[in-house]
Parts: structure tokens; C-alpha cells; sequence
């Protein structure tokens, strides 16, 4: 593979479900540091990696957080109720392995007699095999959180499966552009955000307190390539960077659009168009800070989002990461 999935690879040393970022943004900061870039941690928990320049600001997003679990409830037999952390769909949520964050595993399941289509949260339950609850509460506290297991597999070709690509790819592709950007005509502010699967709440404040004069966010979204996506969009994986139109959160700058779109043709990057009609990213909150901030994206084409295995191509982040590299350093962006 390439040293960008080398850098995911090293993201999947700590967790960062919601709320629970801060290992994450600990090793961020270890990975640029030793490149020379500042860092800094905001109160809220964000990451902000700061490549000085002369020309506009420039706020770069990709989110440290992932969907997971809280325990809030422990029962006299040992087994833990709780919550999610972002959004999931219970029909993925089925006898999976999970590990709180200080390494206790289990077993997130449900009540036998419940009917699949009854589901919820109050039915499931995560078994880490306690004798009782007084065993269970030496391992477990409520307010303590859990996420799906699991690491980067290769499949065939470039393809990779893992939980949580979103947003780690993310994540790599902002590490390895900040570390393989040369002199850039942008003053880039790059944000490791928190909360964005709870409600796009990190980015909010980051870029509040940035304003920046434009901003772009590295996400994934939705591959429609699996069998029952017909109609449902266009976006597939193994064509490329996929360049922000909108998504239900934000509606991408048009001359945004236009100038990624410029640069993936004079680059000769393949790319495609991204209307995300399902989900959100960070966009949505950083578009409306203070008097608006002018606002696009890019997205790596992703299946199976929030469920323990996501599969991307990893020739698909590679471009999302050239594109971006080459649009900042030919100063893409006139706005």
C-alpha cells in the first residue's frame, strides 16, 4: 500500500467514540509534531494544526470521533445496558464484539424474546461474561464507552475493510496532506474536530473562533454500488475523489465545487460528483459560523457506513488526498 495507509494503520491504536477523543488527538498531535507542525488542543477537545502562510485562512476539517456506546446501566447478572453514541442502525447491531476504553471486552447483543423488528436500545445489551453485577462494576462504570473492534484488512486489490473509515481515512488524509503539502499559498488551520457524529458540535466552535476565509471538509459518503442502491446516487468506489455538492447538512459553495472540479481536470484526478442525500458531515456547521464561511468538500466513497465493516479503496483516498494537496498548492481558490 502507500504511506497514507500506513497513517491509517497507526490511527487504529487508541479509540474515539464521541465524547472520548482525547488519545486520539494525543497521537495526531505525536504524528505532526515530529513533522514540526504546532499543534494545539481547544477547550472543547479539538485539534488544530496550524501550517502558517501569507495568503487567506484556510480551515481544513476531517472529524476524530466515531459512533460507539455508553454504558449507563450495570444489572445484578453482570450485564451492561447503554446507548449509542451517534447514529446506528439497530439491524447491524447483532451478537458483534465491542471493547470499552479500558480494554474490557464483550459481546453486544439482545433480548432473545425480542422480534427483530422491535428492537431497541432498552432491548440490547452488552455481555463481558461478569459472574454478577459486583464483578461487572469492577471492570465497567456507567458513563464509560465502548466501540466495535476491529483493525485495517486488505482485501482484493486496494480495497481495505475496518470499522470507523469514518472518519479515520478522514483523519489520514488530513495527517498525510500536511505532511506531503509543500509551500501552500494558504494560511491552513487544519481541525481534528470532536462530535460531529453527536451533531457537528467540535467544528462549530473551531471554526468559530478560526474564522477562516474558506473551508473544506474530508469526509467519506455513501458508495452507491451495492445491490438496492438503484437511483439512489452515483457515487462508487474505485472512481475516484468524490467532490461535495451537498449532503443534508450544508449545500457545497458552487465556486468551491467548481475550482476542485477545475483542478481534478488539469491534474487529470479522477473524480466524481457527491450528492449525499443520507448523513451529514462537519460542513453543516462550519458553513453558517458568524457571517457564513464559504464552504466545500471532498469525500472517499464508502460502504457499509456506521457498522464494523466499512470497506473503502484506498486508491479512492489517494486521490481525495492529491486532489486536495494539488488545489491548495496551485491556489485553486479565488473566492
Amino acid at each position: 500500500m502507500t504511506d497514507l495507509y500506513e497513517i491509517l494503520e497507526k490511527l487504529y491504536a487508541v479509540k474515539s467514540p464521541s465524547g472520548f477523543e482525547g488519545d486520539m488527538a494525543t497521537l495526531i498531535t505525536k504524528i505532526l509534531k515530529k513533522a514540526g507542525i504546532s499543534c494545539k488542543t481547544t477547550p472543547m477537545g479539538n485539534l488544530i494544526a496550524h501550517k502558517k502562510g501569507v495568503g487567506k485562512k484556510c480551515l481544513l476539517d476531517a472529524h476524530m470521533d466515531t459512533t460507539g456506546f455508553v454504558a449507563t446501566f450495570i444489572d445484578e447478572d453482570g450485564f451492561i445496558r447503554g446507548d449509542m453514541l451517534g447514529g446506528l442502525s439497530l439491524c447491524d447491531l447483532h451478537d458483534i464484539p465491542v471493547e470499552f476504553l479500558n480494554g474490557t471486552r464483550g459481546v453486544l447483543s439482545y433480548e432473545r424474546k425480542t422480534k427483530f423488528g422491535d428492537r431497541t436500545m432498552a432491548s440490547m445489551f452488552i455481555d463481558i461474561g461478569a459472574k454478577d453485577g459486583k464483578d461487572a462494576r469492577g471492570k465497567v462504570l456507567p458513563g464509560d464507552g465502548a466501540t466495535f473492534c476491529g483493525k485495517p484488512e486488505k482485501l482484493s486489490g486496494t480495497k481495505v475493510r475496518a470499522p470507523y473509515l469514518d472518519n479515520r481515512i478522514g483523519c489520514a488524509i488530513l495527517i498525510y496532506t500536511l505532511l506531503n503539502l509543500k509551500e501552500c499559498p494558504y494560511d491552513i488551520y487544519a481541525v481534528f474536530s470532536v462530535q460531529e457524529e453527536v451533531g457537528l458540535r467540535g467544528a462549530k466552535s473551531a471554526a468559530f473562533g478560526i474564522e477562516p476565509d474558506f473551508a473544506l471538509v474530508i469526509d467519506v459518503t455513501s458508495s452507491c454500488d451495492t445491490p438496492g442502491f438503484d437511483g439512489k446516487g452515483e457515487v462508487k468506489l474505485s472512481r475516484g475523489a468524490a467532490i461535495k455538492v451537498m449532503d443534508r447538512a450544508f449545500i457545497a459553495h458552487p465556486e468551491i465545487v467548481s475550482a476542485l472540479c477545475e483542478t481534478a481536470k488539469k491534474e487529470n484526478i479522477p473524480c466524481q460528483r457527491d450528492v449525499l442525500t443520507d448523513g451529514g458531515t462537519d460542513g453543516g456547521s462550519i458553513h453558517t459560523t458568524k457571517l457564513g464561511v464559504p464552504t466545500g468538500g471532498i469525500s472517499v466513497p464508502t460502504r457499509y457506513i456506521h457498522t464494523p465493516c466499512e470497506v473503502c479503496d484506498m486508491s479512492d483516498a489517494e486521490n481525495v488526498a492529491q486532489l486536495l494537496i494539488r488545489s491548495l498548492e496551485t491556489q485553486a481558490f479565488i473566492i
